[in-house]
C-alpha cells in the first residue's frame, strides 16, 4: 500500500506511481498552493542571470515558472531522488533549456559550493529523514548574499473537524508520525538560524478546507484510517464509524480541516560578517 506521508521518498519502488503524481497536481490547482509558491518566487527575486537550484523539484512546474523569470541568461538546476519524477517533469517542461534536471540526493548534492545564487525548496523536507543535512547542504552551495526559501508544512497542527474527538486526535497523530520529518514546520526557522543566515523571515500559511472529498486526496483520509486501524490506534469499527462520521458532517455543512506551514528565507552571509 502506497501512503502520501511515508511514500514520496520511495517513489520509484511504489507499484502506483501515479498516485503521487496525482496528488502533486491536486496540491498545485489549489489557490492555497499557488498562492504561497508566488510569495515563495518573489522571495528568492531570481534575475535574468541568476543560477537557481529547486531541490525535491517533483513534476517540475516550479522550476518552469522560475525559469520563465530568469529568461535565456540563467538557468534552473532541478533535482530530485525519483528517476520517475524527473522523466515526468522532463516531459512536460524539460525541453526549456534554461531549466535543468538533475537525478540526485539533496544531503548529498552533487554541486561545487557557492555554485547557485539561490536554493528553493518545497514541500520536500518532510519526506527526509536528516533534513538538517539536506538544508546544510542547500546553504553550502549557495553564494555569500545567495537567497534560500523553504516552504515546510508542521503536521502537529493538523487538525479535523467531524468525528469522535478521540478518534479524530489518533488520526492526525498517525498521519503526522507517519512522516519521516513530521515537524519540520517549527523546525525550520533554527535551521536558519544555526547556518547563521540572516534577514530571516518567517511567514505562517494556514490551509484549509470543507469540502471532505478534496480532503481525502490531500491527506490519505481513507487509507490513513484503516492504516490506524492496522497499526493498533483504533480498532475497525471506531476507523469505519469515523470515516462514516466525515461524511455525515460534510453533508452537514460541519466538516473542516486545516494544517499550518511555514514559508522561511534568509540570505547566506558573508565570510566577514561571520
Amino acid at each position: 500500500m502506497d501512503y502520501l506521508s511515508s511514500g514520496f521518498s520511495k517513489v520509484d519502488g511504489s507499484q502506483d506511481p501515479d498516485v503521487f503524481f496525482s496528488c502533486l497536481r491536486t496540491l498545485c490547482s489549489l489557490p492555497y498552493f499557488q498562492n504561497y509558491k508566488k510569495k515563495s518566487f518573489q522571495l528568492l527575486n531570481p534575475t535574468k542571470c541568476s543560477r537557481i537550484l529547486e531541490v525535491g523539484c517533483g513534476l517540475g512546474g516550479d522550476a518552469s515558472a522560475m525559469a520563465e523569470m530568469i529568461g535565456g541568461r540563467g538557468y534552473v538546476v532541478a533535482i530530485d531522488t525519483s528517476k520517475k519524477m524527473i522523466e515526468n517533469a522532463y516531459n512536460a517542461s524539460g525541453k526549456e533549456g534554461s531549466v535543468l534536471y538533475c537525478l540526485g540526493d539533496a544531503c548529498r548534492l552533487p554541486f561545487r559550493g557557492s555554485a547557485f545564487d539561490g536554493a528553493r525548496a518545497d514541500r520536500v523536507l518532510q519526506h527526509i529523514a536528516d533534513p538538517r543535512k539536506a538544508f546544510s547542504e542547500m546553504v553550502r552551495v549557495v553564494r555569500e548574499r545567495g537567497r534560500l526559501v523553504v516552504y515546510e508544512p508542521d503536521w502537529g497542527t493538523f487538525i479535523i473537524n467531524g468525528g469522535q474527538r478521540e478518534v479524530s486526535r489518533a488520526m492526525t497523530q498517525l498521519f503526522g508520525d507517519t512522516f519521516p520529518s513530521g515537524w519540520i514546520g517549527r523546525q525550520l526557522p533554527d535551521f536558519f538560524r544555526e547556518e547563521r543566515l540572516e534577514n530571516i523571515q518567517i511567514r505562517p500559511e494556514t490551509f484549509t478546507t470543507d469540502d471532505l472529498d478534496l480532503a481525502i486526496k490531500v491527506f490519505d483520509l481513507i487509507n490513513n484510517a484503516h492504516r490506524a486501524e492496522r497499526m493498533g490506534y483504533v480498532s475497525e469499527i471506531q476507523a469505519d464509524s469515523w470515516l462514516e462520521d466525515l461524511r455525515k458532517a460534510h453533508n452537514h455543512g460541519h466538516f473542516f480541516c486545516s494544517y499550518t506551514g511555514f514559508l522561511v528565507s534568509g540570505y547566506k552571509p558573508t565570510r566577514s560578517s561571520i
